[in-house]
């Protein structure tokens, strides 16, 4: 079965903004199979918190995999109407050890961590819950 055939017509934007990142995160998610738990994963985090948007850009620091996520909140409003009236409130970037990760594996990975039993979880905290303007996480 060729996934590429497909068009499963996803709507990433209710939670996760799209950017290349989260696309090739996706298309790497449909050729493992693994889109069925990337789309739970997705709904999890959504249901958690409904007025937060999250960025997710995937990048090397020192030749190693790393994943950033910027927060986005609405500014001065119970809720936005459109992306203008969002500002970005915290970003934090997950590195791996390992530089042979491949770094959407890695992304997969952490977006399905979040989401399991959100918004408790460590990691669901540190990305949608904390207000740092910056912090950085090495991850094994």
């Amino acid at each position: 079965m060729n996934v590429n055939n497909y068009n499963y017509g996803v709507n990433f934007q209710a939670k996760f903004l799209n950017t290349e990142s989260l696309s090739d995160v996706v298309k790497y998610a449909m050729e493992k199979g693994k889109f069925d738990k990337l789309n739970t994963a997705r709904k999890n985090i959504d249901k958690a918190d409904i007025r937060t948007r999250l960025e997710m850009e995937i990048c090397y620091t020192n030749d190693k995999p790393t994943v950033i996520f910027r927060k986005y909140e609405p500014e001065n409003k119970k809720f936005a109407i459109d992306l203008n009236d969002y500002k970005p409130t915290n970003q934090v970037e997950y590195i791996c050890d390992n530089p042979k990760t491949d770094p959407r594996k890695f992304a997969l990975k952490l977006i399905m961590k979040m989401s399991n039993s959100a918004p408790q979880n460590n990691l669901y905290k540190e990305v949608v819950r904390k207000r740092n303007p910056k912090s950085i996480n090495y991850l094994y």
